[in-house]
């Protein structure tokens, strides 16, 4: 009995540990010539680059996520970082009772609500309410989502009647379901706060990922791994071969071969046909169910999602990483900045501030008395990126250095004149990057958004409708992606296929 899985991933990888702790041998086809998807890092030179996680949900005990991590790497073999704020940044035109323009945001939550308190003290009551919302969510994050075991059918029973402990979670939900930051500022008089939470994120947020942010922050469940994606993605992939599966980099999928309702093969790129008894697809959810199975087989509602809305799609990024000739490590980690003025990328999209990460407090990342900083753009012009790098390449690399130098030379109003002659190394990413290492659709972060309601239902499953033996992972099973949801739908896909092919689903 053979699975193929399309995709070395994070999903990929952590379906693939699964299956083979369930004695279920495994392939892993990845078009790449390193593992880890989305979850990348390269080097440049001296310098070590960073091209994913900032933190690590389950990086502790207190979270759902934490078990399942355990399950399938050493994660006591790595060293996380818990900062003391997860941003500051400034608020144009506007100071606190003490004539400062820059709002600090900090993780601990007691920490947080006495700064505010002394900033904003005619908004006690809706600091409290806020703080009280965080301190709410930290009280269910080790249900949820709900650990479920492969066990007796009376001890599953019982675990799931102790889920009526969540409902008090479900009318939270309800309740700020459809509200953002922005429209939960009006409710602060301090026109310096209330400028804050609207500025806390780059985009407009649903207020409920706000507080369950700051409860990962505040619990000590959400830290930076030492070294950052790359560390991470290898221990993925020992671990992975350490249990004996098998895995084929440089080795791109070109379609799902299917007979009488059944996934015969993986054809690959050079016409070659991998036989298997089932297929995983971790890959792109828009390429496999379009692309590779020439989109044939759809359930109610997906047809609408085969080119879907800018903004139903996680934005994707252009991120310029610096290596700087002189150690940062007197600045906060990470600075939004205040430009006073619009710009724009080559793709049109406008900005006012740099959002500026300074590596500082990982020393893997540059040389001893160097720094490492990644300014980050989002943006949902995907199409733009990677039309161009196809169509005209040369043209690419001038728009992407022409926007360097303007970025850099942004930075040195903030930095000092002679920044741009410390730079020492550049390197800048664009969606067409994150599309042609990972084939994310429109090079997309973390696939759907929830946009302005995290309770939203897609129409997708990890099944597809008329291939009986195809399952699917990733981050696009569900709105919000990322890392979590990778893992968390990688658990339950191999669940499902352990249990069809050998009764029953260990970890």
């Amino acid at each position: 009995m053979k699975v193929n899985i399309i995709g070395a991933g994070v999903a990929g990888l952590a379906a693939g540990i699964y299956l083979q702790k369930n004695g279920i041998q495994t392939e892993i086809f990845e078009q790449h010539t390193v593992a880890g998807g989305l979850c990348a890092g390269w080097r440049r030179g001296d310098y070590l680059i960073n091209g994913c996680m900032h933190w690590l949900l389950g990086s502790h005990e207190g979270i759902s996520f934490n078990t399942f991590w355990r399950e399938i790497i050493d994660l006591d073999s790595i060293e996380f970082k818990y900062h003391e704020e997860r941003v500051v940044f400034d608020v144009p035109g506007l100071q606190d009772r003490y004539g400062n323009t820059v709002f600090h945001f900090y993780n601990d939550i007691d920490v947080f609500e006495k700064y505010l308190l002394d900033i904003a003290p005619e908004d006690e009551s809706s600091i409290r309410l806020w703080m009280n919302q965080v301190r709410f969510v930290g009280k269910y994050l080790d249900r949820l989502p709900p650990v479920f075991y492969d066990e007796p059918w009376w001890k599953g029973l019982l675990h799931k009647m102790q889920l009526s402990s969540l409902f008090p979670m479900l009318f939270f939900m309800l309740r700020w379901r459809k509200l953002t930051n922005w429209q939960f500022a009006e409710r602060f008089k301090n026109p310096f706060l209330r400028k804050a939470i609207v500025l806390l994120y780059e985009k407009e947020m649903p207020l409920t990922i706000l507080f369950f942010v700051q409860s990962y922050a505040n619990e000590g469940v959400a830290g930076y791994p030492q070294g950052g994606s790359l560390p991470f993605a290898q221990k993925l992939t020992e671990s992975y071969l350490q249990k004996g599966g098998k895995l084929r980099l440089g080795t791109e999928v070109e379609r799902i071969e299917v007979e009488n309702g059944k996934a015969k093969a993986l054809r690959l790129k050079d016409g070659t046909l991998e036989a298997c008894d089932y297929v995983v697809s971790a890959g792109d959810w828009n390429w496999t169910i379009f692309s590779a199975l020439g989109g044939r087989y759809l359930s109610k509602g997906q047809e609408q999602l085969r080119v879907p809305k800018k903004e139903q799609i996680f934005y994707s990024f252009c991120i310029l990483y610096l290596g700087v000739d002189y150690d940062m490590g007197n600045l906060p980690h990470f600075i939004r900045y205040d430009m006073g003025e619009k710009f724009q990328s080559p793709d049109g999209t406008e900005y006012e501030r740099l959002e500026v990460h300074i590596y500082n407090y990982d020393s893997s990342m540059a040389p001893s008395g160097k720094s490492l900083l990644a300014i980050d753009f989002q943006t949902r012009e995907g199409d733009y990126w990677i039309s161009l790098r196809q169509n005209d390449y040369e043209e690419y690399k001038r728009q992407k250095r022409q926007f360097e130098q303007k970025v850099i030379s942004l930075l040195s109003r903030k930095l000092g004149d002679d920044f741009p002659s410390h730079v020492e190394m550049s390197d800048m990413t664009t969606p067409a990057t994150y599309y042609r290492y990972t084939r994310n659709y429109r090079g997309s972060s973390q696939g759907w958004t929830p946009q302005n309601n995290v309770l939203l239902r897609l129409p997708i499953s990890n099944r597809v409708e008329g291939v009986d033996n195809l399952y699917l992972a990733g981050h696009w099973m569900e709105a919000g992606g990322g890392l979590p949801i990778a893992l968390k739908s990688a658990r339950d896909t191999a669940w499902a296929l352990s249990k069809r092919i050998k009764g029953k689903f260990v970890v």
